[in-house]
């Protein structure tokens, strides 16, 4: 970007940006509405925030602008766990600079061998970006959140004069960041409550929107203890074992806050975890406060069911009990199982459409809504016979 009368840059758009990252902190939208603007002001193709955990080297969760769920799972699978991006901003950063690292400036004359032996620059190219420019926005312990645009072939590169004028926003994000994590879990407070009177027969854990652990019932502790593919790392945030589950997890975790903060409808995400013998079903769930409630929370719930302590879901059990027909059946144990419905279509050799139709048949006959209902129901009513 070339600033041609920079006295009216710092005048306007850089004041209204410093205003929109401290809206952020008390925003039912959060940081979306500083990203958006970001990327109009600075000509840019797409940004996130990204919340990684440093002592795993894993990603944790996402905001994001611009950036399909498909490029996500894409980042979270092949290129997270090393980008080289991030590894720079943190070497900066550990010199003791605070500042902005690009793609096209920083990563030296290897630059295109980076990107294809860590898959960046095909990840890049997959939802039409070309460059990339970021820095460590906040840092707490293992906790980083790293802010990052990106441009695509038709918009120029960056340049050290603009990532200069980047450098002035990270002393503002970085206390914005730090009072908004803070806030998450206080707000997170009442509408927990009575989440777990609806669901205290099962184990609760409720993230805030900045991804840390605001809450999780007894329930949750034991499975926990019980080393079940899950735990609460020292800074407080929730992660799965193994390399593949963290990142399936990650993506779920990230698209559930996504649309708690925006107040959209998001089916159930139910995911299964392996760890030796145990096998635990999670359902993820948007946390959907209304200030009409009283309740701004934002965030996701993540229920727990453990199958160590019940017998296994039998598909002759459910059509007895709920009057489901053969395929109706298999549908639903899989789906309590933790499989998802592209995975069951996939599987069960069906179209997607048609697992969808007998899932909503099963809502039907049981009387539920939602994905998470009706796993609740039918690890419930099957566990108590």
């Amino acid at each position: 970007m070339h600033f041609s009368d920079r006295e009216t840059f710092f005048n306007h758009d850089f004041h209204e940006l410093i205003g929109l990252i401290y809206d952020s902190v008390t925003s039912e939208q959060g940081f979306f509405p500083f990203l958006s603007r970001f990327v109009q002001v600075f000509n840019g193709h797409s940004a996130s925030f990204a919340i990684y955990d440093t002592a795993a080297n894993s990603l944790l969760g996402t905001w994001t602008v611009n950036i399909p769920e498909e490029a996500l799972r894409f980042y979270s699978e092949h290129v997270s766990h090393r980008d080289v991006l991030v590894e720079k901003a943190i070497s900066v950063n550990r010199e003791g600079n605070c500042r902005f690292v690009a793609s096209n400036l920083d990563l030296g004359p290897d630059v295109k061998r980076l990107r294809r032996d860590t898959r960046a620059g095909e990840w890049l190219e997959s939802y039409g970006a070309c460059e990339a420019a970021g820095a460590i926005a906040y840092m707490d312990g293992h906790y980083l959140n790293f802010f990052g645009m990106q441009r695509s072939p038709d918009q120029p590169e960056f340049s050290y004069e603009e990532l200069n004028v980047f450098d002035g926003f990270l002393p503002h994000l970085h206390r914005a960041v730090g009072l908004y994590t803070r806030l998450m879990q206080r707000r997170c407070g009442p509408a927990v409550e009575r989440l777990v009177l609806e669901r205290v027969n099962r184990g609760i854990i409720v993230c805030d929107a900045s991804f840390r652990v605001a809450f999780r019932n007894g329930k949750a502790d034991d499975i926990l203890k019980r080393n079940a593919g899950l735990r609460v790392n020292s800074d407080g945030m929730l992660v799965a074992h193994g390399n593949e589950s963290a990142r399936q997890f990650a993506v779920l975790l990230s698209a559930a806050v996504e649309a708690s903060i925006a107040r959209r409808e998001l089916d159930d995400q139910v995911f299964s975890l392996e760890h030796g013998q145990q096998r635990i079903t999670l359902v993820v769930t948007p946390l959907q406060g209304t200030a009409e409630a009283g309740s701004l929370a934002q965030g996701a719930l993540v229920t727990l069911h453990d199958w160590s302590w019940s017998n296994e879901i039998s598909d002759d059990l459910l059509k007895s009990l709920f009057d489901l027909t053969d395929a109706e059946a298999v549908v639903a144990a899989e789906l309590v199982g933790g499989q998802s419905l592209s995975d069951i279509a996939q599987t069960s050799g069906r179209s997607r459409e048609t697992v969808k139709y007998h899932l909503n048949n099963i809502f039907r006959k049981t009387g539920t809504r939602r994905q998470g209902e009706l796993v609740s129901l039918l690890s419930r009513a099957c566990t108590s016979v």
